[in-house]
């Protein structure tokens, strides 16, 4: 009897959820991810301090004209959309249906993806000369990317020109 009740604390004293080495590395990973956004949040703000501060120096003395105020700070609005742009370029993309897929494969799709993103479109042939694969691999990683919804293959002759959905 007291053997059996001990058993019965041990099995209530034993975890529900079970971690697997590859939940580890997708905490890791997103982990990564928060971390590079915010590094750039935190420059951003900065940016958004040093504006304010520019604000705040507008003393009585020196009050700025309406027309030297809008050039003062005309440039912050270019700044703030290069920064979203340097954002949206440095950030990895996010992968639908992830679960699917071995770490392996998301980081060459990550790949892949930067490649689209910086030519548009590409071919099999052209992705293998690129990332140092063959040109079946890289077909079965389109194919792959295709039937996640991330790009979208167009038929021109014999070639196959893929592009990322948008």
């Amino acid at each position: 009897m007291l053997e059996l009740i001990r058993r019965q604390k041990e099995e209530e004293t034993k975890p529900i959820v079970e971690v697997t080495p590859r939940d580890v590395l997708f905490v890791g990973s997103a982990i990564e991810i928060l971390r590079e956004m915010k590094e750039k949040v935190d420059r951003i703000d900065f940016r958004l301090r040093e504006l304010e501060r520019k604000f705040d120096e507008r003393i009585s003395e020196r009050v700025l004209s309406e027309s030297k105020f809008v050039q003062d700070t005309a440039g912050s609005e270019d700044i703030v959309n290069k920064i979203i742009a340097e954002v949206k370029r440095v950030s990895r993309p996010l992968i639908p249906h992830k679960e699917k897929i071995t770490i392996v494969e998301s980081k060459r799709i990550e790949r892949i993806i930067s490649f689209l993103q910086d030519h548009r479109t590409l071919t099999s042939s052209q992705l293998a000369n690129m990332m140092g694969l063959s040109r079946t691999r890289c077909n079965e990683y389109f194919k792959q990317m295709e039937e996640l919804g991330i790009v979208k293959g167009n038929e021109m002759g014999k070639e196959i020109f893929y592009r990322l959905v948008e």
